[in-house]
């Protein structure tokens, strides 16, 4: 990082420093709980780094954008240290003996490399930060250079997997593109943001035709340390005649709005207010009305959810979170949220990362006896034993996080490691899922990236 950028970066540190914070009431620790709670903060907010921060840190961050923003050159991915050039990165751990080094320790069972190598599929590919500028690579799953870079501060992936949304910082007026996965240098302008507006969040309509935006007015010169309010718009994709309309105002300075999600069937959206902490303190409900206003709902949520990990199902039929103070996970219906939403009772093991697993209702996160467990919250009757559940595979080596399912639910992303320090590597899990429930292994691969992966996109 330059001298240039090292300044910015006291900057942004400095003005989070200096925002406002809510009430109290809306996010301070709860009794008792603060030991085990914030340590489980901690490594949630470690693995999520790059959605929490967008939460919360768009707020302020915008002087990190002042610079102009060349399109970052294609880097090859994944990436091997020099200590690491024994192993491929890539490819899978060697079969005649424990994985070491670059393979991270996996504790599944060993694949011969042709088995394993084909686990790969091609026909998707997975989204990948590019380090300290605000801009993201595409790539193919089985690694290989960039397709393309997106200069972008916040990036959605549709439903289908098939489209990215994204806003490009720019020192006059920041635009919302779109572009498909696919041709991911193909960009298209929707919106040109009016002077003095910052792009906060983005969130697909379920059936990846519209989108759910935000967007933050801030003092002119970015360095101010609080917004003055806050606008959540809809931007529908179908060739209406007005697309974009406003459909819920919060001119109140130091909160930002932050799409959650947008069903279409129920024309209803869903969006959380943050402010400094990082909690979500306030979860809306917009009724997106046909003829006339649209009318929004608020209600308070009454315990620690960390807004970054806030997440949709692809049919924006539930929503669910982390819960700092019980420790795990908590859903809830996007049209209701009533007290602080149902805990399933193996989500007590949620701080090791969850994921809606796409086209279903089942979320995805490790359980007991290091497994890899989803649980139907169709099929949760709410008792304490829980119906939910039900083990994908086992095997799952200590430590490891969920990241995210491939787009179509076929295998799922887990994060074993991360590293830390100069030229450090973060070792990843790609794991197929089998069709028959009874399964208790999956076939996976291990490899390394030097930066985090973001998502799973769809080529085909």
């Amino acid at each position: 990082m330059d001298e240039r950028d090292k300044g910015l970066t006291h900057l942004f540190v400095r003005d989070l420093d200096e925002i406002p914070l809510p009430a109290r009431g809306e996010w301070r620790r709860a009794p008792g709980k603060g030991s085990i709670a914030m340590r489980a903060s901690r490594g949630l907010l470690a693995a999520g780094a790059v959605a929490a921060v967008l939460a919360v840190a768009l707020i302020v961050g915008y002087q990190l954008n002042q610079r102009q923003q060349g399109v970052a050159a294609p880097s090859a991915s994944p990436t091997a240290s020099s200590s690491a050039s024994s192993v491929p990165v890539g490819v899978p751990c060697p079969t005649t003996s424990p994985c070491v080094g670059p393979c991270g320790g996996a504790t599944g069972p060993t694949q011969s490399a042709p088995a394993a190598t084909g686990i790969y599929n091609d026909d998707f590919g997975f989204l990948v930060a590019t380090g300290d500028v605000p801009a993201v690579n595409v790539r193919k799953e089985s690694g290989g250079a960039a397709l393309a870079t997106i200069t972008s501060v916040a990036v959605a992936i549709s439903p289908d997997g098939q489209q990215l949304a994204f806003f490009v910082p720019e020192i006059n007026a920041a635009k919302l593109e779109i572009a498909p996965a696919a041709e991911p240098a193909r960009t298209q302008i929707l919106v040109t943001l009016k002077t003095g507006e910052r792009g906060i969040g983005i969130a697909w309509a379920n059936d990846s035709s519209g989108l759910l935006y935000s967007v933050a007015v801030a003092p002119p010169n970015g360095f101010g340390p609080t917004v003055t309010g806050s606008t959540l718009h809809t931007f529908d994709l179908r060739g209406t005649v007005t697309p974009d309309r406003v459909v819920f105002d919060k001119p109140q300075a130091g909160f930002v709005l932050q799409p959650i999600a947008w069903d279409r069937t129920s024309n209803v959206a869903a969006a959380g207010e943050t402010g400094e902490g990082g909690f979500m303190s306030s979860y809306d409900v917009v009724n997106l009305a046909t003829s006339g206003d649209p009318t929004t709902t608020r209600s308070a949520v009454p315990v620690r959810m960390i807004m970054g990990t806030v997440k949709a199902s692809s049919d924006a039929r539930f929503v669910a979170a982390f819960d700092l103070d019980a420790n795990g996970f908590a859903y809830w219906p996007l049209q209701t949220m009533s007290g602080a939403g149902r805990h399933p009772p193996e989500s007590k093991y949620g701080s090791t990362g969850f994921a809606w697993r796409p086209g279903t209702h089942e979320l995805g996160f490790i359980g007991p006896s290091n497994q890899m467990w989803t649980c139907d919250v169709d099929k949760d009757t709410g008792q304490q034993t829980g119906t939910c559940g039900r083990t994908l595979f086992s095997g799952v080596p200590d430590g490891a996080r969920v990241a995210f399912f491939r787009a179509d639910g076929s295998a799922v992303v887990l994060q074993q490691s991360s590293g830390s320090g100069p030229g450090a590597l973060s070792t990843y899990l790609l794991v197929r899922i089998g069709t028959d429930p009874k399964a208790t292994t999956g076939d996976r691969v291990t490899f390394q990236e030097s930066t985090a992966l973001l998502g799973s996109v769809r080529f085909r």
